[in-house]
C-alpha cells in the first residue's frame, strides 16, 4: 500500500507542475525618444568610426547628419566572418556623448542581407532592426562594436535595458547535404527592459518548411506559428548565463540552480499563444490557442495559477510519411483517425505555508470521446520538493546519457505533505476501445475479455488476505474498478486523510495495516 500512496504522491506532482495563470497585462506607454544633442553630433559619429566610410568595419555610399540625427545609406558591415551583411541605411536619432561615450535614442537597420560570397547554401534577409532608447551602457557596446578594434565590454545583465528592441520580416532560406527549406519570422519584440525584466515579449508569423533528405527519401517537415507573446517576462537568468558563459560544464547546472531558486515563480505573469502547428512525415500536430497566467499577492508573490480551457489535436495521414503511416496504425488500432485532446489547470498556492491546492472539477485532462481525467490535490511542502528535486540532479551527467537517481526523486519526494487526493476518470468510449484492440490482437470476443478482466479485479482482496492491508480498503477499491470495466461511467478515487499525511513516513512505513480506510480517509465510487 505504501508504493501505492507514493505512486499517488507522484501523480500529484506531476499535476502540480503546470504553473501558468491569470491577471490583467499592464498597457504598454508610448515611447518618447530622447532628443539627443546636436552639438555632439559629430563627436558621436567620429567614436563610432563612421565619420569616413571604411574607419571601422562600416563601408557606406553615402552619410546624411541633420541636428541630432544621421543617416548612412548601401552600407555593408565586414568582419572576421566571411559572411557578408548589407543594408540599404543605417539610421541615428539622439544622438550624443553620456559619460564621454557615445549614446543614441535610435537605431535602425534597414533593408539588411546576409549571405557568403563563397557559399551559396544559405542567405537571410531582414527588413529591419531596431532599438530605442537603449540603457548607455548597451547603447556604448553597440557604438564601439562599429570600430575595427575590440569593441567595449557587453553590460552586464543589471545595466542592459531598452524601451523597445524588434526585428521586422525575417527570411532565410538554407541548403545542404540533410535537406533545404526557408525560415520566416513576421516580428520579434521585446518592450520595455529594466532591472531584468521586460513587459511584455511578443514573437509572432513563424514560418518553417523544411524537405529533408533521409537516405534519399524526402521527407517534409513544416511549423507554423501565428504568435506567442508574454507579460511582464523575468530575465534574471541573463546574469547567471553571463557569469557562466565561459563554462559551459557549469552553465546548465547554474541555470537550473536559478530556475529553481523559486520553483514557484513562473517567470512571467502571462502567455498567450495562437495557432501552433507542427507537420512532420504525415503527422500533425495542432494547438489553435493557450492562454495562461499568474495571479500575485502585495509582494509580488505567485498566489494563482490558471490555464484556461485549451483543446490539441493529432491527425495522421498514412500516406504522408512514416510517421503518418505508424501513427495511422497505432490510431486505428482503437479506433480513431485522430485525436484531440483537451484542459485546463487552476492551483492556489500560499506562500506562507508552501500549501499548492487544486481542485478536481478545474483540473483535467480530456481525451475527446475517449474519457475525461480529472485531478485535484492539496499539497504541503511543494516549492520544498522542487528544490530538493534540482539540486539532487546531477545535469553533466544527465547530458551525458546517465539516468536519474531514483533515491534523487524518493528524497525529493519525501518534503511533501498530503491532505488531501482525488483522480476521477469518466469514460466515454475509451474502455470499449481498448478491449476491441485487445482481443482483436489475441483473437477473443471483447465482451468475454472484459468479464474476465472484471472478474481478476473482483479478486483482488482474495489475493491481499495477509499483507496486512486493511481488507475493506482493498474490497472497496476492487468493487469499484471492477464495476468501471464491466459498465464503464466514472471511477473516482479519494484520500482524505484525518492529518496530513507525510511523504516521507509514507515512504519508510514497513507496517501497512496501520494504513486503515478511515485513517486515510479512502474512497473509491463508480457511477453511471
Amino acid at each position: 500500500m505504501k508504493y501505492l500512496l507514493c505512486g499517488v504522491a507522484a501523480v500529484a506532482v506531476l499535476t502540480g507542475c503546470n504553473k501558468t495563470t491569470e491577471p490583467g497585462e499592464e498597457p504598454l506607454g508610448e515611447i518618447s525618444l530622447r532628443a539627443g544633442d546636436p552639438a555632439e553630433a559629430d563627436a558621436v559619429i567620429t567614436a563610432m568610426s563612421l565619420s569616413n566610410s571604411g574607419d571601422g568595419i562600416v563601408q557606406y555610399g553615402s552619410k546624411s547628419v541633420d541636428g541630432a540625427k544621421a543617416t548612412f545609406s548601401d552600407v555593408t558591415i565586414t568582419g572576421d566572418e566571411d559572411a557578408a551583411v548589407t543594408a540599404s541605411s543605417l539610421e541615428f536619432e539622439g544622438l550624443d556623448m553620456v559619460d564621454d561615450k557615445a549614446s543614441f535614442s535610435r537605431m535602425t537597420l534597414n533593408g539588411i542581407s546576409i549571405a557568403d560570397p563563397e557559399d551559396d547554401t544559405g542567405s537571410v534577409k531582414v527588413a529591419k532592426i531596431e532599438v530605442l532608447n537603449p540603457t548607455p551602457e548597451l547603447a556604448a557596446w553597440l557604438s564601439s562594436s562599429f570600430g575595427a578594434g575590440e569593441p567595449a565590454p557587453f553590460p552586464s545583465a543589471d545595466m542592459l535595458g531598452f524601451a523597445s528592441w524588434s526585428i521586422s520580416d525575417v527570411s532565410a532560406a538554407f541548403s545542404d547535404e540533410d535537406g533545404e527549406g526557408t525560415f520566416s519570422i513576421a516580428n520579434f519584440e521585446v518592450r520595455d527592459l529594466v532591472d531584468q525584466k521586460a513587459k511584455k515579449a511578443v514573437l509572432s508569423g513563424l514560418s518553417f518548411d523544411f524537405m529533408a533528405d533521409e537516405g534519399g527519401e524526402e521527407v517534409p517537415v513544416k511549423m507554423s506559428l501565428d504568435s506567442v507573446s508574454l507579460a511582464n517576462l523575468d530575465l534574471g537568468i541573463l546574469e547567471v548565463v553571463q557569469q557562466n558563459m565561459g563554462n559551459e560544464d557549469e552553465l546548465a547546472s547554474a541555470v537550473m540552480s536559478k530556475m529553481y531558486e523559486n520553483p514557484m515563480e513562473p517567470g512571467y505573469d502571462k502567455i498567450t499563444l495562437n495557432n501552433f502547428s507542427l507537420e512532420a512525415a504525415g503527422a500533425t500536430f495542432k494547438m489553435p490557442s493557450m492562454d495562461a497566467s499568474v495571479e500575485r499577492n502585495s509582494d509580488g508573490k505567485p498566489v494563482k495559477f490558471v490555464t484556461k480551457p485549451f483543446s490539441m489535436t493529432l491527425d495522421a495521414d498514412p500516406d504522408g510519411g512514416e510517421a503518418g503511416a505508424g501513427l495511422a496504425q497505432g490510431l486505428s488500432m482503437v479506433g480513431y483517425e485522430s485525436v484531440e485532446i483537451k484542459g485546463a489547470s487552476v492551483a492556489d498556492y500560499d506562500p506562507e505555508s508552501d500549501i499548492v491546492e487544486m481542485d478536481a472539477k478545474d483540473n483535467y485532462f480530456e481525451l475527446v470521446d475517449g474519457a475525461k481525467f480529472s485531478f485535484g490535490a492539496k499539497l504541503g511542502g511543494y516549492a520544498a520538493y522542487s528544490k530538493a528535486a534540482a539540486s539532487s540532479l546531477d545535469f553533466d551527467a544527465l547530458a551525458e546519457g546517465a539516468e536519474p537517481d531514483p533515491m534523487a526523486f524518493q528524497n525529493a519526494i519525501s518534503e511533501l505533505d498530503f491532505y488531501d487526493f482525488e483522480l476521477s476518470i469518466k469514460d466515454n468510449s475509451l474502455m470499449n476501445r481498448i478491449f476491441n484492440a485487445t482481443a482483436a490482437q489475441s483473437g477473443q470476443d471483447p465482451e468475454q475479455m472484459r468479464q474476465q478482466v472484471a472478474q481478476m479485479a473482483q479478486m483482488a482482496p482474495m489475493m491481499a488476505q495477509g499483507s496486512g492491508v486493511d481488507m475493506a480498503m482493498v474490497s472497496e477499491l476492487s468493487q469499484a474498478v471492477s464495476a468501471f470495466i464491466s459498465d464503464p461511467g466514472t471511477l473516482t478515487i479519494k484520500l482524505n486523510p484525518e492529518e496530513p499525511l507525510s511523504a516521507e513516513t509514507l515512504a519508510a512505513m514497513e507496517d501497512p495495516s496501520m494504513l486503515t480506510k478511515d485513517y486515510l480517509g479512502f474512497s473509491a465510487t463508480h457511477k453511471k
